[in-house]
């Protein structure tokens, strides 16, 4: 089984795929395929931001109610 890259290192690859697409040096053959692996991390990245959060209210809330 693949081990998923952290967010750090997926977001890494994203920046690095975004430079190349932006470059002359990014050739037709190869633009699907780097588009959609571009697709594939930025949805991995947006699960990750919105798990993070839904965490961090959850730790918050539990913060505010110990303090009440």
């Amino acid at each position: 089984m693949e081990q998923q890259p952290s967010f750090n290192q997926s977001l890494a690859e994203l920046e690095k795929i975004l430079a190349e697409l932006r470059s002359d040096s990014c050739d037709v053959d190869t633009l699907v395929q780097r588009t959609r692996r571009a697709v594939e991390l930025l949805t991995f990245c947006r699960s990750r931001l919105t798990a993070t959060e839904e965490e961090l209210r959850g730790v918050l809330a539990s913060l505010q109610s110990t303090q009440q």
